[in-house]
């Protein structure tokens, strides 16, 4: 009776993440009501950031993505792609369109899609969780026209900083995938199972996409916003303890893409400005990682995996990128008539 009570006591406890979770939600909730201006502003910086950038350079890619995942057009896409990706991240050729459309349209089309897949069966849980560390990356368009063109002038840094974000995340994918070559040959599916469900066609199928992106849009919004407000109120401590911007910087790539890219390229130092946008487009922000949980809810899903293999794929970023700055300086330097 005693044991019982004790247990009953130990299970009512909270853990150690509870409690730290719990007083940094208060420690905000305090900051933001002391600093309401400050935290209006921020919000208002973080809408126009939406407006300006993320909504352009994301949602059209929603709209089509969803197109291609219910229209049927992904499985067709696969017959020609689905070899190489099944040897280089051995996981099955379901896999692959999360993967693909990850890689073209990003965060966090890559998730919608491997929730899709483990709903139809197509995947296994391990799978699941291999696949969304691979296949949520920042979007081509995201990162060759707002990085590159806004913020460098320079389309070729854009289109290099792309290429890298996809390297990385490629040789994480294999070396994620070393454990499960020799246990697992389930990733050679038949054909048939990639029609498991009948596409659909016409004005149902283009009005269900738009709306299923316009949520998934406001979604993405709301956490830019929410963590732009966190983070400019956060600065006001470094702010008061005279931190430079050379340190504040990457805590905005910490907590959110948009905004750390944005900080990292104002840094006076141009080698320390590429190298720290690298890191935030490997490491994609705990705003990009929120959408993807957001996404994946009642999966039951582990992100353990993620969160591992992003931290791994920021380090591999930033070293690419900094061996590619090292072979073309000129990415750095503005281009004429960008």
């Amino acid at each position: 009776m005693t044991v019982h009570s004790h247990s009953q006591k130990q299970k009512e406890l909270p853990s150690f993440g509870e409690c730290a979770f719990g007083c940094f939600t208060v420690f905000c909730l305090l900051l933001i009501l002391k600093n309401p201006d400050v935290a209006i502003t921020y919000m208002n910086q973080g809408l126009l950031l939406c407006a300006k950038t993320v909504i352009p350079s994301l949602f059209p890619f929603m709209v089509l993505s969803e197109l291609i995942v219910s229209g049927g057009i992904g499985n067709r896409m696969l017959r020609v792609l689905a070899a190489p990706f099944r040897r280089l991240f051995a996981l099955p050729t379901a896999a692959c369109r999360a993967v693909l459309l990850g890689w073209l349209c990003g965060s966090p089309i890559g998730a919608r899609c491997t929730v899709l897949a483990l709903s139809r069966g197509e995947l296994t849980r391990e799978e699941a969780e291999r696949t969304l560390a691979v296949s949520n990356n920042p979007s081509s368009a995201f990162l060759i026209s707002a990085v590159g063109v806004s913020l460098w002038q320079n389309r070729r840094f854009g289109i290099a900083l792309y290429a890298v974000v996809l390297l990385s995340a490629a040789i994480t994918g294999i070396l994620l995938s070393i454990p499960h070559r020799k246990r697992n040959q389930r990733y050679r599916l038949p054909r048939e199972e990639l029609f498991l469900s009948p596409p659909q066609t016409g004005a149902k199928l283009f009005s269900g996409a738009v709306r299923a992106a316009s949520g998934n849009m406001l979604l993405v919004c709301a956490y830019v916003v929410f963590f732009s407000t966190l983070v400019g109120t956060l600065q006001l401590i470094f702010t008061s303890f005279g931190v430079s911007e050379t340190l504040a910087a990457p805590l905005f790539c910490l907590f959110e893409l948009s905004g750390g890219v944005s900080r990292a390229s104002a840094l006076g130092n141009t080698l320390h400005a590429a190298l720290l946008c690298a890191f935030a487009a490997g490491w994609s922000g705990l705003s990009v990682h929120c959408q993807v949980l957001s996404v994946c809810d009642g999966t039951a899903l582990s992100f353990r995996p993620y969160f591992r293999a992003k931290l791994l794929q920021s380090l591999l970023c930033t070293l690419l990128f900094f061996l590619l700055l090292h072979l073309f300086p000129s990415l750095t330097v503005p281009a004429q008539g960008v």
